[in-house]
């Protein structure tokens, strides 16, 4: 048992009970005095120290850094009137893995954006995929609507490059080309002035919510801005492109042909003014051609040019002095030249054995036969040196891709026959583009000129950058040569082949019909043919230079019954534009 204490030691121990109680509490307080400092001192550290980088993190975790659209040049037309734009775009896509009634989806969405493809449907229906593209590059008002019907797991973004639009769908189309989905020029015009098309983008920084979305009330922070892409202005005329395609697509499917190209050429200057394709496309929605439809035939395929090339062998027969106006050569229809057997054209204009016949005969009414003599006469050397002079055999230099320099052969790889045949445009190629090109040449007095479609660089205000300069690649012949040679094609219609097709009522015209035969693999195919018309208007003094050909015809194969016609359409309607009226004689009284 244990003895009671005392009230001495009770009170002696209560003393000791108090005084531990207090030096715990104070303790206690000094401890959480101490943590307070502690925490006091390191939200010092990190407000002073890391509170920058810490706010930065922060920020980013609800902030975006967005590419800004740089707006694709524009491709216009000589008069300012646009061709090709871009437009700001949004694209469509869906997250299969939240979609839970995909068929009812995929038909809500096919109504505003176009059927949805098999596949594209078989991937909504797949719960593993956390994105997949619905509609790339739609207009707004189609992005909108889609907005609209509050689908979940279909959103829309905001594309960092704009949505191209061909404001005349297949015209120019071959000459224009197209971009790619990153507007990326892939094609034409687009491919080869993409370095001045394309813009520069720039960078913006958006607050946004939890979900990714920019807020509605922040500014952006601009961190570059963006650089547009310069507007680029064509020789092309939209009035002329519009006729002369109209009038091909006339002829070419009048004789059911299955291609045809026609151009329009300002021979003082170089400057294309209309270029068109027959098959051609609409480069918006490119994918659904052939390349052989997008084809840009005026530059990219050599053909044999027939008898418009009788004209290279005049000029180089009259500019070396070998024949004058009074020469004169055997007139027949028939003859035979390194085993090979030459014939005129069965068209009405044979020689018919008149005994003989001059260089402007000759080439009026079209012989073959004539101008194999011609050629031989003045020889193979004299003959190449004048086609390599008129720049056939290289490329013309022209801002088109993909251009054909054609086929012109040295007289080291000539045959028996090779002087004769070439001499009449066969057993060369060359493309219309560097027909035309030379045919200008004649048109101006000799001058050999560069051809451009290009007219000048501009920035999207209108500013000029760079305006192409009319460039003269050198004289191939006089002036005085340059006006025999048209003499001699205006002869072709006074009372040629070119007789009555290619006179226009109340204009002057000259130029010259072509028939070819078409050679695959080193073999000509039976009834398949190349019919053109190239001429000039008016005569003394022309303005235009026009080419029309016209590949295989059925029914006809002649080029004064299937190009001409097209030549006089588009020639009258290039005088009429550029304010020169028909001069109608006035009836003696």
């Amino acid at each position: 048992m244990v003895p009671p204490r005392s009230g001495r030691e009770t009170a002696i121990l209560k003393r000791s009970f108090a005084r531990t109680a207090t030096d715990r509490a104070r303790w206690f307080y000094i401890g959480v005095i101490c943590f307070g400092l502690f925490l006091a001192g390191k939200l010092a550290v990190v407000q002073a120290m890391q509170g920058p980088g810490l706010a930065r993190d922060a920020l980013a975790q609800r902030s975006d850094t967005i590419e800004i659209f740089a707006r694709r040049g524009s491709i216009l037309d000589r008069n300012g009137a646009v061709i090709a734009r871009s437009l700001p775009s949004k694209s469509i896509y869906a997250v299969p893995h939240d979609i839970t009634d995909p068929d009812t989806v995929a038909r809500k969405l096919g109504k505003i954006v176009g059927k949805l493809s098999p596949d594209t449907v078989a991937a909504l229906h797949d719960k593993n995929l956390w994105f997949i593209w619905i509609a790339r590059k739609v207009d707004h008002s189609v992005a909108a609507r889609v907005a609209a019907l509050n689908l979940v797991g279909v959103a829309e973004r905001r594309e960092k490059t704009g949505r191209r639009v061909y404001v005349d769908g297949p015209e120019f189309s071959s000459t224009i080309g197209f971009v790619g989905t990153d507007e990326n020029g892939l094609d034409g015009l687009e491919y080869s002035l993409n370095p001045w098309l394309e813009g520069r983008s720039g960078k913006e920084t958006l607050q946004t919510d939890e979900m990714g979305r920019p807020l509605p009330f922040d500014r952006a922070e601009i961190l570059k801005r963006a650089r547009p892409g310069y507007d680029v202005e064509l020789t092309l005329d939209s009035y002329l492109q519009f006729v002369t395609e109209r009038a091909l697509e006339k002829q070419v499917k009048k004789y059911h042909a299955s291609s045809g190209v026609a151009i329009v050429m300002d021979p003082k200057t170089g400057a294309i003014l209309a270029l068109a394709n027959l098959p051609h496309f609409d480069p918006n929605h490119f994918w659904r051609y052939t390349n052989a439809q997008r084809r840009d035939r005026a530059v990219e395929d050599a053909y044999e040019p027939g008898s418009t090339f009788k004209l290279v062998t005049a000029a180089a027969a009259i500019q070396s002095g070998k024949v004058t106006l009074a020469s004169r050569f055997p007139a027949r229809d028939q003859i035979t030249v390194g085993g090979h057997t030459i014939h005129n054209a069965d068209d009405g204009f044979t020689a018919g054995g008149r005994g003989t016949e001059t260089l402007e005969n000759i080439i009026a009414y079209s012989h073959n036969v004539g101008a194999a003599e011609v050629g031989m006469s003045i020889g193979a050397r004299t003959f190449y040196n004048m086609e390599r002079a008129a720049g056939f055999g290289e490329p013309t230099q022209i801002e088109l891709p993909g251009e054909n320099p054609g086929i012109v052969p040295p007289p080291s790889q000539f045959s028996g026959s090779s002087l004769a045949t070439m001499s009449f445009g066969q057993g060369v190629a060359v493309t219309p583009l560097a027909l035309t090109r030379y045919y200008c040449a004649i048109a101006d007095g000799g001058l050999l000129l560069r051809p451009h479609i290009v007219h000048a660089i501009l920035k999207h205000n209108g500013t000029l950058v760079y305006r192409y300069p009319v460039q003269i690649e050198r004289r191939i012949f006089s002036e005085k040569t340059a006006a025999i040679l048209r003499k001699f094609l205006r002869a072709v219609v006074r009372y040629g082949t070119g007789d009555p097709a290619a006179q226009i009522p109340g204009y002057t015209t000259a130029g010259k019909t072509g028939t070819a035969q078409i050679e695959e693999n080193g073999v000509y195919q039976p009834g398949a043919y190349v019919a053109s018309f190239i001429g000039m208007v008016p005569a003394r003094d022309p303005r235009f230079v026009i080419l029309v050909k016209v590949d295989r015809p059925i029914g006809s194969y002649y080029g004064s019954q299937v190009a001409a016609p097209a030549f006089d359409t588009i020639a009258r309607a290039a005088m009429l534009h550029a304010g020169f009226l028909p001069q109608v004689k006035q009836a003696k009284r």
